[in-house]
C-alpha cells in the first residue's frame, strides 16, 4: 500500500464512504486524531480561563477557588454525573428500539466513552462510539449511527427547552433563546428525517458522487425511522430536561461553595442559557462564548464582582465540560478491549432483520 493510499484510508472521508469496513487500526487512527483535537481544545479552554482570571485579577480568582467549600463543590460533580446516568436510560431505550443485544456493562462503557468527544464541533465526534457498538453487536455501523445522532439532538432539546422555560420565567432573552432554539434545530432536520435525502437522490441520481451519498443512506434512514417516533421523543424529553437541570445545578453548587445562596431557577437559567449561546457559534465545547456568557450573567443576576464571577465560571465549566471529557476518556480507553474480543471476518452472507430493513450481519 502506497503512502497516499494509507493517508486516504486514515481520512475522515474514507470512514464516511467505508463506514461498515472500519478495522481496529483505522479506528485507533481516528481516535488519535480526535485526541489531538481534544488536546487543542484543552489548550484553548485554558487560555480562555487564563484571560478570564486575568481580567478578574488572577490573585483574587485563585483565592476564591482555593477558599471554596470542597463538599459543596464536589456536589457539582455528583449532579453532573447523575445527569449522565439519567441520560443513559434513553440510550438503553434507543438500543432496545433497534433490538441491539448489548451487555449492560459494555453498553454503559460505550455510552460514557462518547463524552470524551464533547469537545468536537457539534459533538459529532460521538459518532465514533457507533463503531465500537457495531463491533460488539456485529450489526452494521450505518444502522447504529441513528442512536448517536438522535442522542445528540435530544440532549440539545433538553438544554433548549430548559433555557426557554427559565427565560420565560424571568422574562429575559426569551426572543433570543427561542430564535437560537429554532436555528439549531434546522441541521437536525436533514439527519433525522429522510425527506432531504430523498430529494437529493432524485435530483442527483445520474451523478457519480450520489453513489457514495446513497451507499449507506438507505440503511441509516431505515434505522432512523424506527427511532423517529413521538414515543421516542416523549421518553427522551422525560430524561433530558431533568438531566439538563442536574447539569445546571453544577453552577448552583459552585455558588454555594463560595458562600452565595442562589435561587435554583436562576442557576438553571444562567447555565442553560449560557450553553445555548455557545451552541449557536458551533465552536467545539462552546469554548469562549459560554464562558463569557457565564461571567456576564453571574455578575448581573447574582451581583458578584468580576473576580468572583470568573472563579465561579471556571469552576462550573470544569464540572460541566472537562469532567465529562476526562470521564469519557477513561471509559474510551477501557472500551478498546472490545475491539479484540470480537473478531470480524471479511466474509459476509447472512442477513438479519434490523431497524425495519434487511441488514447484513458480520459472520
Amino acid at each position: 500500500m502506497t503512502m497516499s493510499e494509507k493517508k486516504k484510508k486514515g481520512s475522515i472521508w474514507y470512514t464516511i464512504t467505508n463506514v461498515n469496513e472500519l478495522d481496529k487500526k483505522e479506528y485507533l487512527e481516528l481516535i488519535r486524531r480526535v485526541a489531538l483535537f481534544v488536546g487543542l481544545g484543552f489548550v484553548a479552554s485554558f487560555i480562555v480561563f487564563f484571560v478570564i482570571a486575568l481580567l478578574g485579577g488572577i490573585g483574587n480568582v485563585v483565592k476564591t477557588i482555593e477558599d471554596a467549600n470542597p463538599l459543596f463543590y464536589s456536589l457539582a460533580f455528583v449532579a453532573v454525573l447523575a445527569g449522565y446516568l439519567l441520560r443513559f436510560l434513553k440510550w438503553l431505550y434507543y438500543t432496545k428500539r433497534l433490538q441491539l443485544k448489548v451487555p449492560l456493562k459494555k453498553n454503559f462503557i460505550i455510552y460514557m466513552s462518547q463524552y470524551s468527544m464533547n469537545i468536537t464541533p457539534g459533538k459529532l465526534g460521538r459518532v465514533l462510539v457507533a463503531y465500537t457498538l457495531s463491533r460488539v453487536t456485529n450489526i452494521k455501523t450505518s444502522n447504529i449511527l441513528p442512536i448517536v445522532t438522535i442522542d445528540i439532538f435530544t440532549d440539545f432539546l433538553g438544554v433548549g427547552i430548559l433555557a426557554l422555560v427559565t427565560a420565560i420565567y424571568f422574562d429575559q432573552f426569551v426572543i433570543y433563546v427561542l430564535a437560537i432554539d429554532l436555528v439549531l434545530m434546522v441541521p437536525y432536520l436533514f439527519i433525522l428525517n429522510d425527506w432531504f435525502y430523498r430529494i437529493m437522490k432524485r435530483i442527483f441520481k445520474k451523478r457519480r458522487f450520489i453513489e457514495t451519498f446513497t451507499l449507506y443512506g438507505d440503511e441509516y434512514f431505515a434505522s432512523q425511522s424506527t427511532l423517529n417516533t413521538p414515543m421516542t421523543y416523549i421518553v427522551s424529553l422525560a430524561v433530558t430536561i431533568p438531566a439538563a437541570f442536574l447539569n445546571a445545578m453544577a453552577l448552583l453548587f459552585a455558588l454555594l461553595s463560595i458562600g452565595i445562596a442562589p435561587h435554583v431557577i436562576t442557576s438553571a437559567f444562567v447555565e442553560s442559557s449560557s450553553n445555548l449561546f455557545g451552541m449557536i457559534t458551533g465552536i467545539p465545547g462552546n469554548i469562549g462564548v459560554t464562558d463569557g456568557s457565564l461571567v456576564a450573567l453571574i455578575g448581573t443576576l447574582f451581583k458578584t464582582s468580576f473576580a468572583t464571577s470568573s472563579a465561579i465560571t471556571i469552576m462550573t465549566r470544569f464540572a460541566t465540560l472537562w469532567f465529562g471529557v476526562l470521564l469519557g476518556g477513561v471509559t474510551l480507553l477501557y472500551s478498546f478491549r472490545y475491539w479484540t474480543e470480537n473478531k470480524i471476518f471479511k466474509k459476509r452472507g447472512k442477513t438479519a432483520k434490523h431497524g425495519g430493513t434487511k441488514t447484513r450481519k458480520r459472520t
